[in-house]
């Protein structure tokens, strides 16, 4: 729970957060012929400069996001054949129950990353949302949030991210699972805003905060049999994944909710790193200091019905029985404005 100060932090009378915008925002950004839609291709070449160690010559090649497969500590389907989750932090709230979507507001910084030097130039830096299902035996997982990766988006600038896995972390490829549109999958929509699109606007300490929305909904598609998962960005409906990829589990339903931080460190030991998640100030720090995710709900129903969410924290390090050095702080049902919410970050204190 929060201290009293951290809820006297978030009266009413406190600047509003701001909406980010998009890269394609830009009026003078040159865009495709009418009718199309953007479809993110990541430069090969130019990715390859940021993974030291890695001989990336195709998509493929890129790290599969493994962290998922530990995130939820309480899953039922835990296997001792489970992808290595080595180098991963998370701190998270933990949801639950059987659900059919998630919304909420997260918080969009621009965190540091690959510090100290020493690792492959793979870190990242996430606030984002897992949705999960193990009634298969093996993990599915939608998520998504904004995400500060040099070797994924080829700069240290937060971008909109989404990632999929039908198969428990165990490797990407198409109609398996991967980020974006990396991989097929994901289906576009909207002819401006798409996964992997670079946000402007970032939070400063102590002044403007910048935030994103975001919406995911497990939708039947009216006067038809498909049902597909639509992911929504600023109240957009960027595109969808069909629920058909996932055959059974998550084109049912979600088993359990997760949202909060994740850092990955390439570190030989990553217990050494200084990568920030949000801000780089832990929790403790509040309102206009540390990160935040906001007005956090639940789709209970395939009716659309969103309920506040109700979770636990949860904290894991990057190393088995090591220190995590990043901090969560949640506040469950506030009757704020914030509605359900938490705070996190980390390693510089408070």
């Amino acid at each position: 729970m929060l201290t009293p100060r951290l809820r006297e932090q978030l009266a009413p009378e406190h600047v509003a957060p701001k909406p980010v915008s998009f890269e394609l925002d830009d009026p003078q950004i040159e865009r495709g012929p009418a009718g199309t839609v953007p479809i993110l291709r990541p430069d090969i070449a130019r990715l390859s400069q940021f993974a030291a160690g890695k001989d990336i010559k195709d998509i493929k090649d890129l790290l599969v996001k493994r962290g998922g497969s530990k995130v939820n500590q309480a899953r039922p389907n835990r296997k001792p054949t489970d992808p290595d989750p080595f180098g991963y932090f998370h701190d998270i709230d933990n949801q639950t129950g059987t659900f059919y979507g998630w919304d909420g507001l997260v918080n969009v910084w621009d965190p540091a990353i690959n510090i100290p030097a020493g690792g492959d130039g793979g870190d990242h830096s996430i606030l984002q949302v897992w949705l999960q299902n193990y009634s298969t035996g093996v993990t599915q997982s939608l998520e998504g949030g904004w995400t500060v990766d040099q070797s994924l988006n080829g700069d240290t600038q937060p971008h909109v991210f989404t990632y999929y896995t039908t198969n428990g972390y165990a490797q990407d490829g198409d109609n398996e699972g991967g980020y974006n549109s990396l991989h097929k999958g994901w289906v576009q929509y909207d002819k401006n805003v798409f996964p992997g699109i670079r946000v402007n606007g970032t939070s400063t300490v102590d002044s403007t905060q910048y935030e994103i929305s975001m919406k995911f909904q497990l939708y039947k598609e009216p006067n038809s049999s498909d049902v597909n998962w639509w992911v929504a960005v600023q109240g957009i409906w960027m595109g969808y994944y069909p629920a058909t990829l996932y055959k059974t589990g998550l084109a049912v339903d979600v088993d359990w909710v997760g949202s909060g931080g994740e850092i990955y460190s390439s570190l030989p030991n990553p217990e050494q790193t200084q990568d920030q998640m949000g801000s780089g100030y832990q929790a403790a720090g509040g309102w206009q200091k540390s990160a935040y995710l906001r007005n956090l709900r639940l789709q209970s129903d395939m009716n659309g019905t969103m309920i506040e969410n109700d979770g636990y924290a949860t904290t894991d390090a990057a190393v088995p029985g090591g220190a995590d050095p990043y901090t969560i702080a949640l506040d469950m049902e506030s009757g704020s404005p914030w509605e359900s919410y938490l705070f996190v970050g980390g390693p510089m204190p408070a």
